[in-house]
């Protein structure tokens, strides 16, 4: 039997951006946003069809994807933008973005989005509106006529830009364009009302693929200390659900649950998740936080509820001392149960900030068994653990 599942490409694309735009300090942050806004701004001036503008919104909100944090808030500052080989970023977002289903399109078009001279048409608007959001941004310019003038003497020369800046000047008409782009809700709204959504419907294998492309591309990639840490949850849960019993749908939901179990950590910042002690109030609030973006992250990109819930029950304990939810055995699915012994065990196979030592077998098993005398955690499921070859990467 195959399974079909529904995914909101839109949603997670919005909300991977969003992650990266965290770590942009001050008036910069919200940066793809506006880029993706004055894109599609330019996209209905020139007449795009509804397919080439969903693909040059998704580039937009991933332009900066490869950007490396330390030089990120340089990156923004116009008057130091040449200091920088702005198309090595390019290079590496294309790098991320190449081999993860349904994202073939926009790594293209990232990766020329700082190639002036590129043929496609795509990447040059994301170069044009890259730079008219750097400039209004650092120069707080109030009249639409200094900025479109000021393009004009920038491209005027440059034949493939002669139609973007056509496009450009029919927007920048009224001040309307202006009043938008200095207000990121209103910049969300317009995106929200202008730009289709892209849902995609892909079987167990496929749905299982771009999940593990997401973590290593995104989710794990953002802390050195958790590289594979995701690949190697998917595969603990999903070996130890293979051992349970369980019917080879369930494992394979629970592979793929494994493979995004945190994906909410891209809401974190990585001075916490690298922070090599521990954490205070505040700091590890934010890192138990992590659980429920990825409730809420999942959510809305509309998977179905089991894969919800086994990623964002991956902290919970079945005597309720867990979080984000406080969820006790009644509630917790043998599922979940397997997530939070997986996690808790490739954890400790691994080193981390906090700790320079990587647990062995018996030892990170040891500890589990503690918590099962605890109460914690599946007694059952330990010992499955316990009698089970598992390869840590």
């Amino acid at each position: 039997m195959v399974n079909r599942r529904k995914l909101n490409l839109t949603t997670l694309i919005e909300n991977i951006s969003k992650s990266t735009d965290l770590i942009v300090k001050g008036d910069l942050s919200g940066h793809s946003f506006r880029v993706a806004f004055i894109s599609i701004l330019i996209s209905y001036a020139l007449g795009m069809r509804k397919g080439e503008r969903i693909d040059l919104y998704f580039a937009s909100l991933l332009h900066d994807i490869g950007v490396v944090e330390k030089e990120r808030d340089l990156l923004f500052e116009n008057k130091r933008r040449d200091d920088f080989d702005l198309q090595r970023h390019a290079i590496e977002g294309y790098n991320i973005l190449k081999d993860i289903p349904t994202f073939e399109n926009i790594a293209l078009i990232v990766k020329d989005h700082h190639n002036p001279n590129s043929e496609n048409l795509l990447s040059r608007i994301v170069y044009f509106s890259d730079e008219v959001d750097v400039i209004l941004k650092n120069e707080k310019i109030l009249d639409c006529s200094k900025i479109r003038d000021r393009m004009y003497n920038s491209y005027k020369d440059k034949a493939g830009f002669k139609d973007i800046l056509g496009a450009f000047y029919e927007v920048t008409r009224g001040d309307a364009f202006l009043m938008i782009f200095y207000d990121m809700n209103e910049v969300k709204k317009y995106l929200d009302e202008h730009v289709e959504k892209r849902v995609i419907n892909l079987d167990n294998k496929e749905f299982n693929k771009l999940a593990r492309a997401l973590a290593e591309s995104f989710i794990d990639r953002k802390s050195k200390f958790t590289l594979t840490h995701s690949s190697n949850v998917s595969y603990t849960s999903g070996k130890l659900a293979e051992v349970f019993g369980l019917s080879e749908i369930d494992c394979e939901t629970i592979r793929t649950a494994g493979f995004l179990h945190d994906i909410g950590k891209l809401f974190v910042p990585v001075d916490i998740l690298e922070y090599p002690g521990k954490l205070e109030e505040n700091s590890w609030f934010t890192m138990k936080s992590h659980v429920y973006y990825t409730y809420s992250f999942l959510n809305q990109m509309g998977l179905d509820e089991n894969i919800v819930h086994i990623a964002s029950s991956h902290h919970e304990f079945l005597d309720g001392s867990g979080y984000p939810f406080g969820l006790d055995k009644s509630s917790l699915s043998i599922g979940a149960q397997i997530m939070t012994v997986a996690d808790i065990y490739s954890a400790l196979r691994k080193k981390r900030p906090y700790r320079d030592k990587a647990f062995s077998h018996k030892e990170a098993v040891d500890l589990l068994i503690n918590l099962a005398n605890k109460g914690k955690v599946n007694r059952e499921i330990v010992k499955i653990l316990e009698k089970t070859e598992i390869n840590i990467f």
